[in-house]
């Protein structure tokens, strides 16, 4: 069995196929299915006596557990014949159970069936199942065909029919086979789809084996049908693994959970993870921290495994409308010994929905503004997908227009100097907040089998966003701000089995990004003197643009080394170059008018060119996951990176580069104590390299734009090394799952890269060389009734210190950060839901230290906030309605500021919202 690096671990199913049936009544067939990130759908394909085959799509329950009637007029003595199929992302139809040419047989009337079906091959001699999972038996035949034979496969062990009785009377057998002397064969009933076999790893199918050699599934097991959206990570393994093996402590929100969140963007989903929390800036970017830590530069985001993460500066344009989305994926904790540099706090995996058929959605709502008026949003989504034989075709397009939110700002950082020369009124505010958005993504892609040449594939996408800062530029009101940011991905990959246990990919990917951001920094009419040559007719302006490329070319292999030890490695070479820098600033710096407009400052270091300007990264890695004994998964693993930076001489000028070389081991162990307990033990270590802008850029300093950090061309990358216990522990009662899980975690930050202000104005960074120590502790809990009424909540609270302080300043906050979330979904009535989601915290999203903090500590304000929202279940099939509402009571949300006595209200975010949304799928 194999896997592709960063892909699903190919599909099994669980699946206990029924005795009997009554004649005319209708037969629900029930299958989970086990480690299928592949597969996108199931059918069930059926016939009955002297019938040819019908197809009937299964529906997904709750969790991976499907669902599909066969129709009281089909079930007829002697009885009816089915088999299992999926269909993939890359077109293929996967036998999942039996096949049309060996389909199970059910009887209908009469007696038990000693089998589930009849005349079927002896199984293969049995081979010794992977540890957690129950055994393979007997593959039967799959469907010729016509232009290649699939390689022979290696049993799987991760999923198991249940097993049928042998004691049944022997007459039994007779109505079968007289049942199939009834039933046409597949020639005769209908043309078979023209499809490729499958690749050998991905067509492995479930059948009935003879009872010793099945044993009975754990409770651990059959939950995996309620909770594998959130247990099985492709992150932490390069390919799929379930709860038992899995060596990180992640989450990951398929689609189904992302509409019972009331989630429009990323940033609301994740806001919800456990140790998470999504701030805004007051600039307007959000920013994710992960157990009390923010940096944009160490939270790694990746849209269907492609950076995201700017090479300037590492801000990402991560928000984006979650319609399109397949799931996102989240590991909190290190990752740089799988995805190098950047995963260094956590990673995010944003996977776009490329499965076939026609979807699209319109919403539309907004925020309550002045004098009860609406400031209108709307988006629209739409996406298809084909398959054609061995082609595969897929695109979508996503239209947001956002008139946001606008709150009034009591105070900013230029309240004296505006109410002195008369801008305002002591009385008023100093403005309001603005969250003008407008974006654009679009993203289309091919994918080809070329026989036993492999398959290729390639991917594009394109997203731009124009929008306002939501405050400005540090802690003054610029109403008139705009920033724009431009994304350009593509993707090439290449991958070939090479027999059942080997697995080769080649992706060469390439990304530019453009950002431009204009920032009015004063208001109107602002003079920094007397005299007309200091009047601003239009404010102080500053600008900057950037633009930035990535070239990444990797190869990697997946090897099973056995039944129970597959190895992944591979190499990685990254070429990232600053393609453009303009600063320009409409004031001198004796913050007089410059005649001709926005300029370059005078003195302003030329970053374009230089040797910082281009950086190199070459890293190596290898993944092994061994199955000791049943219950026990060790994982082993290590990254060794070369990463260029610049040098520098005795005055601190950049003189050339060097490759600066870091080791990131893994460490991992998953132990099933009992059938419903799962104890985990990890150990890694990550890397971040500075940021260019972090290395090189120096702004003048002028009295006006206050609170900017000075680049140090000297910092080295920093690292972190975190040790990590957890637990689950799984409970079943009936058709309800109770699920808790704990963790506890301390992580160790040598070097880290943090701005200290010490001025009041320029805050320098450098590396902390005493370091920064973490900890903190996790907790999950989730009760499943049914697919439509769960309830759910988790809980996290965690305490950074600055070792480098005196022992009574070294926290970084005085109280603890601590997060509380919890949600309830509920039918009310056969067609309508009800969810409530609620956001309670108090947490630091900024571990900035200044030299005010030592006087006035910080305070954190601590908020709630109430989403409801009431959905349909699916109209005619094809149709959804959702109508949801945000902020319900009108909480006043804040974030942090650079400078809290600047704005001394802290920053507000949006109040109530509501939105209502028409989905349809065909």
């Amino acid at each position: 069995m194999m896997a592709v690096p960063g892909r699903a671990e190919e599909p099994g199913l669980l699946h206990s196929p029924p005795e009997r049936a009554e004649p005319r009544v209708a037969l629900p067939l029930d299958a989970t299915l086990v480690e299928g990130r592949r597969v996108l759908e199931l059918y069930v394909r059926y016939r009955g006596p002297g019938e040819p085959y019908a197809r009937r799509p299964m529906e997904r329950e709750y969790g991976d557990l499907y669902r599909a009637m066969i129709p009281a007029e089909h079930v007829v003595p002697p009885g009816f014949e089915y088999y299992i199929e999926g269909l993939t992302a890359d077109g293929e139809r996967v036998p999942l159970f039996q096949s049309a040419s060996r389909p199970a047989r059910v009887l209908v009337g009469g007696e038990t069936p000693a089998s589930a079906s009849v005349a079927r091959p002896p199984p293969p001699p049995e081979r010794r199942p992977a540890p957690g999972k129950a055994p393979r038996t007997a593959t039967p035949e799959r469907p010729p065909a016509p232009e290649r034979t699939p390689p022979p496969e290696r049993p799987r062990a991760n999923a198991q029919a249940a097993a049928p009785r042998s004691d049944a009377p022997r007459k039994v057998d007779d109505s079968m086979a007289a049942l199939t002397a009834d039933l046409p064969s597949e020639s005769a009933s209908e043309p078979v789809e023209s499809t490729r076999a499958p690749r050998a790893s991905a067509s492995t199918v479930a059948t009935p084996a003879p009872r010793a050699a099945a044993p009975a599934r754990s409770e651990l097991e059959e939950d995996l049908a309620l909770y594998s959206a959130e247990d099985t990570l492709a992150l932490a393994t390069r390919h799929e693994a379930t709860v038992r093996t899995v060596p990180a402590i992640g989450a990951s929100f398929g689609r189904q959970q992302l509409r019972s969140l009331g989630a429009r963007t990323v940033a609301d989903v994740l806001d919800v993870v456990p140790g998470l929390s999504v701030s805004r800036d007051v600039q307007g970017f959000h920013r994710t921290a992960i157990r009390g830590l923010r940096n944009d530069a160490e939270v790694l985001f990746l849209l269907n495994g492609h950076r995201l993460n700017n090479f300037f500066d590492g801000k990402a344009l991560m928000n984006l409308p979650v319609e399109n989305l397949e799931r996102v994926e989240v590991i909190r904790g290190p990752g740089s010994a799988l995805h190098g540099a950047g995963a260094f706090l956590g990673v995010v995996n944003i996977v776009t929905d490329r499965t076939d058929g026609v979807r699209s959605a319109v919403s539309v709502g907004g925020f309550p503004g002045q004098e009860d008026r609406i400031a209108a949003t709307g988006n629209g989504h739409l996406s298809a997908g084909h398959t054609a034989g061995d082609l595969r075709l897929f695109a979508d397009v996503d239209v947001w227009s956002q008139a946001g939110d606008s709150t009034l700002i009591e105070n900013d950082g230029l309240d004296d100097e505006s109410i002195s020369q008369g801008l305002r009124d002591v009385a008023d505010p100093a403005g309001r907040t603005r969250d003008d958005r407008f974006l654009f993504n679009a993203g289309a892609g091919a994918s080809y089998a070329m026989g036993s040449a492999g398959r290729l594939a390639a991917s594009a996408r394109y997203l731009t966003e124009r929008r306002s800062a939501l405050l400005g530029l540090f802690d003054a009101v610029g109403e008139d701000s705009k920033l724009g940011w431009n994304v350009f991905l593509a993707d090439l990959t290449w991958e070939r089995n090479f027999g059942p246990d080997v697995t080769l990919r080649a992706r060469a990917a390439y990304d530019q990004q453009s950002t431009d951001r204009f920032f009015q920094i004063t208001p109107r009419r602002f003079t920094t003197g007397s005299g007309a040559s200091r009047l601003f007719e239009e404010g102080m302006q500053e600008q900057t643009r950037v633009a930035v490329r990535s070239l990444t070319g990797s190869m990697d292999a997946d090897v099973a080394l056995s039944a129970y030890n597959r190895l992944s490695l591979g190499a990685v070479v990254e070429q990232q170059t600053l393609g453009t820098y303009e600063y320009e600033t409409n004031y001198t710096l004796d913050a007089q008018v410059r005649p001709e407009g926005l300029t370059r400052p005078e003195g302003l270091v030329d970053l374009v060119g230089g040797p910082a300007s281009r950086r190199l990264n070459v890293g190596l890695f290898a993944q092994d996951q061994w199955t000791v004994v049943n219950a026990l998964t060790l994982t082993f693993g290590v990254r060794m990176d070369a990463t260029q930076l610049p040098t520098v001489d005795g005055s601190g000028a950049i003189n050339g580069t060097r490759f600066v070389p870091t080791l990131n081991p893994r460490v991992g162990l998953v132990f099933a104590a009992t059938d419903a307990l799962v104890l985990k033990a990890l150990y890694g270590r990550a890397f971040r390299a500075p940021t260019l802008q972090e290395l090189v850029e120096r702004i003048p300093d002028t009295e006006y734009n206050q609170g900017r950090f000075e680049g140090n061309p000297r910092l080295q990358p920093a690292t972190v090394d975190t040790f990590e216990l957890g637990a689950d522990l799984i409970q079943a009662a009936g058709d309800a799952r109770v699920r808790l899980r704990a963790n506890a975690y301390v992580a160790f930050f040598g070097s880290p890269i943090v701005p200290v202000d010490t001025s009041g104005n320029i805050v320098p960074l450098r590396n902390r060389e005493l370091g920064v120590r973490v900890y903190g502790v996790e907790g999950e809990a989730r009760l499943e009734a049914s697919k439509r009424a769960y309830v759910w909540l988790n809980a996290s609270i965690s305490r950074a210190e600055d070792l480098e302080l005196p022992a009574q300043s070294r926290l970084l906050t005085d109280t603890p950060q601590a997060r509380f979330n919890a949600g309830v979904s509920m039918p009310i009535g056969a067609y309508v839901n009800f969810d409530v989601v609620v956001r309670t915290g108090a947490e630091r999203r900024n571990n900035s230290r200044s030299v005010l903090e030592l006087i006035r500590r910080y305070k954190i304000p601590s908020y709630s906030l109430i989403t409801a929202q009431l959905r349909t279940e699916p109209i005619l099939d094809h149709f959804e309605v959702a109508l949801v509402a945000h902020n319900l009571f009108d909480n006043d949300l804040r974030d942090d500021v650079p400078r809290p006595d600047r704005v001394p209200g802290l920053l507000p975010r949006e109040g109530m919202s509501g939105f209502l949304t028409v989905r349809a799928q065909y």
